[in-house]
């Protein structure tokens, strides 16, 4: 209905965190922790890395910063898998970064009355990716195939809404159209002489408008240049 509409136009990344926090609690889950990972880098855009989690420490000591670091690697790991996993298959797959890790991790669940995570990676318009845990006091083997597609689901709609926040902040990139012509022939594999040669202006001058496109896009190569490109529409392929 109209308020429903209404509702949706209004979202916020922190209103969509509330509601999923809300339907996985009625699923069963004790705790939501939400790591967004923006690929696109930009000045102009300035979307950070951000971690938010009602389970752990939130405090800005050196201790609580490193385990952040730690937590970001894990699921940077889980991101890049590209598949759902849980807490204790990867501690038993020693994949964690180091033992003091796991066990100070194991600690704090243990105080917090939690034995397991299912941890699911987000992907979303604009590269920006994530990764969504819902803890649980038991072994996540013992939760219904029901309860775990519900959690999938819920990681998926609720991260491309989240990401659908910034579509402003994206759309506030501006490329000249030189800059975009120049950055369709390096989606096209072309090379900056090959470039040259095509438009008819001397190489330094391409390299000029490559170096502003990858600032404005916050990249540092050719690829990041063509990923952020078509992810940002600037560029079809």
């Amino acid at each position: 209905g109209p308020d429903s509409d209404t509702h949706e136009a209004k979202a916020t990344p922190v209103g969509i965190i509330k509601r999923v926090l809300r339907t996985s609690q009625a699923l069963g889950a004790k705790s939501f922790t939400y790591h967004v990972k923006p690929s696109i880098h930009s000045a102009e855009t300035n979307i950070p890395r951000l971690l938010f989690s009602n389970a752990w420490p939130n405090k800005g000591s050196s201790k609580s910063l490193g385990m952040q670091k730690h937590i970001e690697k894990v699921h940077d790991i889980i991101i890049t898998e590209g598949l759902p996993t849980n807490y204790l298959s990867l501690m038993a797959g020693e994949r964690v970064i180091n033992a003091k890790f796991a066990t100070n991790i194991q600690k704090h669940m243990a105080s917090v009355g939690l034995q397991d995570e299912y941890m699911i990676p987000v992907y979303g318009p604009y590269k920006i990716e994530g990764c969504m845990c819902f803890g649980f006091p038991q072994d996540i083997s013992t939760l219904s195939a029901e309860t775990r597609c519900a959690l999938e689901v819920l990681a998926a709609a609720s991260h491309v809404k989240t990401v659908s926040c910034f579509h402003e902040k994206l759309h506030i990139i501006q490329l000249s159209s030189r800059e975009t012509e120049v950055l369709q022939w390096l989606a096209l594999g072309k090379s900056i002489i090959e470039i040259s040669m095509i438009l008819g202006i001397k190489p330094a001058t391409i390299d000029t408008y490559t170096r502003r496109m990858y600032r404005k896009l916050g990249v540092h190569n050719k690829v990041g240049a063509v990923l952020a490109g078509v992810a940002t529409s600037k560029i079809n392929m």
